[in-house]
């Protein structure tokens, strides 16, 4: 089963423009503030690595001066970024495993929305990647959408549409990032869009090494 279902009209989500024009509408706007001011904290001079930044539309609420790298298998998204945010941001077009560990790594490593387009394998894999790229001290941060026995019948359905194919529990989330970081931290929101969604957060430490 591929990781991800681009038929119909979700197909216009892989250009960018729909993508961004459809994300303000439901509420991505307002939900990316409470994420960066809450969980992301940035501050001059942090380094972020965003896996599957898509057209960069996280960039838009970050301050200026933080040091951002966006990378994305989308073309049409990195290019579109590229224009967008020229200055201010570096675009990388392709996985994220096929460039090497950053010198130093980065303060944070950002994969938002990206795991429930991933198997079990895969998002193991990525957590390892995350892990790889992040500097000792710094943290990984992800937010999907999930299954939860408390959530509305119209958030059950909408996610059902979701073009991710493997959408899991918060239990099950935990699981895989807990593969690879001993605390991580969660929260679970059912009002973070405009229109009945669940959306759950981990904000996974990595350690001080040992010295």
């Amino acid at each position: 089963m591929p990781a991800h279902d681009d038929s119909g009209f979700r197909a216009l989500l892989t250009l960018p423009q729909a993508y961004d024009a459809f994300q303000t509408a439901i509420g991505g706007d307002r939900w990316r503030r409470w994420y960066i001011a809450n969980l992301l904290q940035p501050r001059a001079g942090l380094s972020i690595l965003d896996i599957g930044c898509g057209p960069g539309t996280m960039l838009r609420f970050l301050p200026d001066g933080v040091v951002y790298h966006g990378f994305d298998v989308n073309p049409r998204y990195v290019a579109y970024a590229r224009r967008r945010f020229a200055g201010r941001g570096q675009f990388t077009a392709q996985r994220v495993d096929a460039a090497p560990i950053a010198s130093g790594g980065f303060d944070v490593v950002m994969a938002n929305a990206i795991l429930h387009h991933l198997d079990d394998s895969e998002a193991a894999h990525l957590f390892e990647v995350a892990w790889a790229q992040c500097k000792p001290g710094g943290f990984v941060l992800t937010y999907d959408n999930a299954w939860v026995p408390e959530q509305s019948r119209a958030a059950r359905w909408l996610i059902g549409r979701d073009r991710g194919r493997h959408v899991r529990s918060p239990d099950a989330y935990l699981a895989l990032a807990r593969r690879r970081f001993s605390r991580v931290d969660t929260t679970l929101h059912h009002d973070g869009y405009w229109i009945p969604y669940t959306l759950f957060t981990m904000k996974a430490w990595r350690g001080r090494d040992p010295g």
